[in-house]
C-alpha cells in the first residue's frame, strides 16, 4: 500500500511538473555555457588578438575609458589573465552599473555583445520565472520540490532487491522495443542522472524560497551577504557593492609617475559629479540628502598605482581575473575581487580591500580559508550550474539538464499507455455493471420474483465468459432484461430471487471446474434450497479427448435438478467450441425468447500475421524438440494488444504430404477445391473414411469440419515487439507430427502467413504485479512464467520466485540467460530449479516447492500470487497436493476466492 501510494504520487508529480520542469532544464542547458554561447556569438567585443607588448595597466586603461566616455564616470575595471579574452569597464548607473568590454592592450571601449543576449536573457527570465514574474517564480519553485519527490520516489520505486549489483541500476538495453524500451528510457537514464537532479533541485530552492535560504545560512553558519545596488556582469563573479565616487585630489602622495594629464582627467570628472552630486543636494530634504550616495571625490593616478602594486604583492601566485571596484566616498576603501589562478571553481572569488590613503590591507577574505559553512554558501551557484566540478561537472550538468524533457515525455507516454488499458479495463467493468445489477435482487412486488434472466458463467480461458457475454447482448436485443455474473458469487439463496437462469460453464481438464469456479463446486454438497421456481438451461464446454466431457456442466444440472429447477432444454455441450453446437445454443434460445429476427453471432475475428523467426532451444535433449516462435502483424500498423497470461488460438493447416495422403485414402484425384478444403478441415475417422470413398466429391466438402484452432500461452508482451511462443513439438505414435505444433514448428516456412487470434484470458492476468509472485511451471509451461516476468520487469517490480522444471540443464534450461538477467536486476528474488533427469533420483517442481514449504507459508503470508503453468496431467495436480498439504484446504480456497491461485494447465 505504501509502495502504491508512492507510485500514484510520482506519477500525478511527473504529469503535472513534468512540463515546467522540461522547460526550466532546457534553458537551464542554454545558461550552462552562457559566457561560451556569448564569445562566440561576439567574437569583436569579447575577445582580443594579443598585442605585441604588455596590456595596459590598470590606470591607463581606466585613463582612456574615462577619455572615451567623459558624460560617465568610472566605478570599476575587471581584468583577465587569459590574453586573448577582453577586459571590462563599469561606469555608474543602473542597479549593477553599465559595464562594457575594453581591450586591454589599446584601451578602446568594444561595447556590450549584441547578438545573443536578448534569447539569454530570456533563457534566464524562463528558467527562474518562466517569463511570469513572482507568479512564475512560485511555479518553478514548487515544480522544483516536484524534482525532489519525484527523484526520491523513482529511486524508492525502482530499488532492486540485489541493491549491490551495478547492472540492476545502471543497464540500459537498446534492444528492447515499446514499453519496456520507454521504461528503461525512464527508469534507467533517470537513474543515471539522478544525483545532479537532486544537486540541482536542492540548490534551485536557494533562490525559490526566502525560508529555505534562510535555514541554510542558519545551518552552516555562513554570514549572509549585504545587499547590493551595483555590481559587475553576473559571468564576473557574485554581486559587488556599487562604486560611485573617489577620493579627494588633495593626497599625501608625490604626483603620479605616468603624467598629470592623468589626474587632471579623474579629477575633472570626479568635479563634475561632486558638483551634480551638490546641486542636487541643495534640492531635497535632509532625509531625502542622507539617502543619496555621497558626491564622488576624485582618487589620483598615483594613489590607483600604488594600491595596484600592494594588490599584486598581496597576490603573489598571480590572479584569473580580477574585478577593481573604486571608493564609494571620501575616506573609503578600494577592493579586489579575483579568482586565483587555478580556482576551486568560477564562484570561489577571493576579496581584498585596502584603505586608499595608508595603502594598508583592511580585509584580505580567501576563499580557501573560510568555514566550511561559508564555502558552501558561496559555492551554491557553482553547484547548481555544475562548475564546481570543473567543466566535466558543467557538460554533465547540461546533459542532465538536456535530458529533463526526456522524462516528461516518456512520463506521459507511459502515463497514456496505463491509463489506456486502465480505461479499456473500466469500460469492460461498466459493461457488466449495467448489465448485472445486484445479485441478490429480489422481488418487485410480494411475491414476484424480479423479471431480469440470469446469466451465470464459469470460465477457465474466458471464452465461457466471452459466450456469457454474447447470450446476454441477443437476449437484450431480443427485449430480455439480463443480469450477468460469475459462477463463484452464485448460491442457492441468491438463485431464489430468479425465476430463469442461463449457465455458460466450461469443464477444466477430465471433468473438473475451473479454478473460478471451484469455491461453489465445494458448496454444491452443502448448499440446499429449494428451486422450485427456477427454470434453467446449461451450455457445457468441454473436450471430448477426456473421459469426463463436459463434467462440471453435467454436475451442475445434477445439482439443479436435486434442488428442484426445471429444465427450459436439455443441456447443450460444445467440443472445442463446436460451431454447430454453439449455433444449437442460439436457436434453443431464439425459441425460448419467441422471436424472429436471426441470431448472428460474430464469428472470432481472425488476424494475419507473419512467422518471423523459429529456431530449435533444446538440440541435444531427450525429450521432443522446443521451439522459440515469433510471430508479426501482417499489416504494417497491426497492433499488438495483450496482457500477459493472454492466450492466441491459431488456425493451423495440414501439410502438403498429409493431404495426399488422404486423397490417396479416398481414391480422389488432386481435386484443387478438395484439396484445399482438407489442408484445412479435421481428418475423418477410419469409419467416416471408409463411407466417404462412395460419396462424390461435392457431399465430401459438405462434410468436412473445419479444423479448431490451437490455443497457445503468449510468451511475451507487446513491448517485444513480437509474439512470441514456446511450442513443444509433438509426434504421434504413427510418427506423424500434431497439427498444430507440426504446422508451426515444421510445415509453415519463415516468412509464411497464418490466421491467429488473440484471446483475453482473465483467469491468468495479473492485476498487481506489486504484490510478490510465485510462478511455478514445467516445460512449455515457461512460456507464460516469461510473460509475467517481462510484465513485471517492465513495471519495475521486485522479489518474485520462479520454480521451473525440464529434463536436463545443459539442454533443456530455456531462456537461461534471461532468467539471469531477473535474478541480477531483482525481479527474480528466488530461482529454484528441477531437472529431472541430471541425477538418479527423479526431482519435479513439486518436491523442490515441498522443500520450500516454509518459504511457501512465508511468501502467502506477505500476500504472494501463485501461478502454475505447465502439464494438466502430472505436474499441476501434484503442486496442488503439495499447496494443500503445506497450507491447507481452507487457505488454498481463499487463494482460489481472492484470485491468488490461479493456473494455466493442458
Amino acid at each position: 500500500m505504501f509502495k502504491k501510494l508512492w507510485f500514484q504520487t510520482h506519477w500525478l508529480l511527473g504529469i503535472s511538473a513534468g512540463v515546467v520542469l522540461a522547460l526550466v532544464g532546457l534553458t537551464g542547458a542554454m545558461l550552462s555555457f552562457e559566457q561560451d554561447i556569448l564569445r562566440l556569438l561576439n567574437p569583436a567585443v569579447m575577445t582580443v588578438e594579443p598585442g605585441a607588448g604588455r596590456p595596459l595597466s590598470a590606470v591607463e586603461l581606466i585613463r582612456r575609458a574615462q577619455l572615451a566616455a567623459p558624460e560617465k564616470t568610472v566605478i570599476g575595471l575587471t581584468r583577465e589573465s587569459d590574453p586573448a579574452a577582453a577586459g571590462q569597464v563599469g561606469f555608474a548607473g543602473g542597479r549593477r552599473g553599465e559595464w562594457v568590454y575594453q581591450n586591454p592592450y589599446t584601451g578602446a571601449l568594444l561595447g556590450k555583445p549584441e547578438r545573443g543576449e536578448g534569447v539569454l536573457h530570456l533563457a534566464e527570465d524562463l528558467h527562474r520565472r518562466l517569463a511570469a514574474g513572482d507568479v512564475g517564480k512560485q511555479i518553478v519553485g514548487a515544480s522544483t520540490v516536484a524534482l525532489l519527490v519525484l527523484a526520491l520516489s523513482g529511486l524508492y520505486l525502482r530499488w532492486p532487491r540485489d541493491k549491490g549489483n551495478w547492472r540492476a541500476w545502471l543497464k540500459f538495453s537498446w534492444a528492447r522495443t515499446g514499453r519496456s524500451f520507454l521504461w528503461d528510457l525512464h527508469s534507467v537514464i533517470g537513474t543515471w542522472v539522478l544525483p545532479l537532479y537532486l544537486l540541482a533541485a536542492l540548490t534551485g530552492l536557494y533562490w525559490s524560497y526566502d525560508w529555505y535560504r534562510d535555514g541554510l545560512f542558519e545551518l552552516t553558519g555562513a554570514p549572509r551577504p549585504t545587499p547590493v545596488n551595483q555590481a559587475p556582469p553576473a559571468n564576473q563573479g557574485p554581486p559587488a557593492n556599487p562604486v560611485q565616487s573617489a577620493n579627494p585630489p588633495s593626497s599625501q602622495h608625490s604626483p603620479s609617475p605616468v603624467g598629470s594629464a592623468q589626474n587632471v582627467l579623474l579629477e575633472k570628472a570626479n568635479r563634475e559629479n561632486a558638483e551634480r552630486g551638490a546641486k542636487s543636494s541643495q534640492n531635497s530634504t535632509p532625509t531625502e540628502t542622507r539617502q543619496q550616495p555621497s558626491a564622488p571625490t576624485p582618487i589620483n593616478a598615483e594613489q590607483l598605482a600604488l594600491l595596484w602594486q600592494v594588490f599584486e604583492r598581496e597576490v603573489p601566485a598571480g590572479y584569473r581575473s580580477v574585478t577593481l571596484r573604486l571608493p564609494e566616498r571620501s575616506g573609503g576603501a578600494v577592493e579586489f575581487r579575483y579568482l586565483d589562478r587555478e580556482p576551486a571553481h568560477q564562484r570561489a572569488s577571493n576579496t581584498l580591500t585596502l584603505d586608499v590613503d595608508s595603502l594598508a590591507v583592511q580585509k584580505h577574505e580567501r576563499y580557501d580559508a573560510l568555514a566550511p559553512g561559508a564555502k558552501l554558501m558561496r559555492s551554491i551557484f557553482a553547484l547548481h550550474s555544475g562548475g564546481y566540478f570543473g567543466v566535466v561537472g558543467l557538460i554533465l550538468m547540461m546533459l542532465a539538464s538536456v535530458l529533463m524533457p526526456l522524462f516528461a515525455i516518456t512520463g506521459w507516454l507511459l502515463y497514456l499507455d496505463r491509463r489506456g488499458k486502465k480505461k479499456a479495463a473500466r469500460q469492460l467493468a461498466r459493461g457488466i455493471s449495467v448489465a448485472s445489477t445486484d445479485v441478490n435482487a429480489s422481488s418487485n412486488t410480494a411475491g414476484e420474483k424480479s423479471a431480469p434472466l440470469l446469466i451465470a458463467y464459469a470460465s477457465q480461458t474466458g471464452y465461457a465468459e466471452q459466450l456469457a457475454w454474447q447470450t446476454a447482448g441477443s437476449l437484450q436485443a431480443a427485449g430480455v432484461p439480463v443480469q450477468v455474473h460469475p459462477l463463484a458469487v452464485i448460491s442457492s439463496e441468491r438463485l431464489q430471487a430468479f425465476s430463469q437462469a442461463l449457465f455458460v460453464v466450461s469443464t477444466f481438464g477430465d471433468g473438473e471446474a475451473p479454478d473460478a469456479a471451484r469455491a461453489f463446486e465445494k458448496r454444491l454438497s452443502r448448499d440446499v434450497g429449494a428451486l422450485n421456481s427456477l427454470r434453467y438451461a446449461v451450455l457445457a464446454l468441454g473436450d471430448r479427448q477426456y473421459q469426463r466431457f463436459c463434467g462440471f456442466g453435467h454436475l451442475l444440472e445434477q445439482w439443479l435438478q436435486k434442488q428442484g429447477a426445471h429444465a427450459l432444454f436439455a443441456p447443450v455441450e460444445v467440443d472445442k467450441g463446436d460451431p454447430a453446437a454453439i449455433a444449437k445454443w442460439q436457436q434453443q434460445l431464439q425459441q425460448l425468447t419467441g422471436g424472429d429476427q436471426q441470431w448472428s453471432w460474430q464469428q472470432p475475428k481472425t488476424e494475419t500475421w507473419r512467422l518471423q523467426q523459429r529456431r530449435v532451444l533444446n538440440h541435444g535433449s531427450l525429450g521432443a524438440p522446443m521451439f522459440h516462435i515469433e510471430l508479426v502483424p501482417l499489416a504494417s500498423d497491426g497492433k499488438l494488444d495483450w496482457q500477459a497470461g493472454d492466450l492466441v488460438d491459431v488456425w493451423p493447416q495440414h501439410s502438403a504430404n498429409r493431404v495426399r495422403e488422404l486423397l490417396r485414402a479416398l481414391a480422389r484425384d488432386d481435386d484443387r477445391e478438395l484439396v484445399q478444403k482438407l489442408a484445412v478441415s479435421e481428418y475423418p475417422d477410419a469409419v467416416q473414411l471408409q463411407q466417404w470413398r462412395a460419396l462424390p466429391t461435392a457431399e465430401i466438402l459438405q462434410q468436412l469440419q473445419p479444423l479448431q484452432a490451437r490455443s497457445y500461452s503468449i510468451a511475451s508482451i507487446p513491448a517485444d515487439a513480437s509474439l512470441q511462443l514456446l511450442v513443444r513439438q509433438e509426434r504421434h505414435a504413427d510418427g506423424s507430427l500434431g497439427v498444430g505444433s507440426g504446422w508451426l514448428t515444421e510445415h509453415l516456412s519463415v516468412g509464411a502467413e497464418l490466421e491467429l487470434q488473440i484471446r483475453r484470458n482473465p483467469s491468468f492476468q495479473c492485476e498487481d504485479y506489486q504484490r510478490p509472485l510465485l510462478l511455478i511451471g514445467n516445460g512449455s509451461g515457461l512460456s507464460s512464467l516469461r510473460a509475467h516476468l517481462r510484465a513485471a520487469e517492465q513495471a519495475n517490480s521486485k522479489g518474485h520466485w520462479l520454480i521451473f522444471g525440464e529434463r536436463s540443464r545443459q539442454h533443456d534450461f530455456y531462456y537461461q540467460q534471461e532468467i539471469a538477467q531477473w535474478q541480477a536486476n531483482g525481479t527474480l528474488a528466488h530461482v529454484d530449479l528441477a531437472f529431472s533427469r541430471d541425477q538418479a533420483a527423479r526431482i519435479h517442481v513439486q518436491d523442490v516447492l515441498r522443500e520450500q514449504a516454509e518459504r511457501l507459508k512465508s511468501q502467502v503470508a506477505a500476500g504472494a500470487a501463485i501461478y502454475v503453468c505447465g502439464s494438466a496431467q502430472g505436474m499441476a495436480p501434484a503442486v496442488e497436493q503439495v499447496l494443500l498439504d503445506v497450507l491447507g484446504s481452507d487457505a488454498v480456497s481463499q487463494l482460489l476466492e481472492q484470485g491468488r491461485y490461479r493456473r494455466d494447465v493442458y
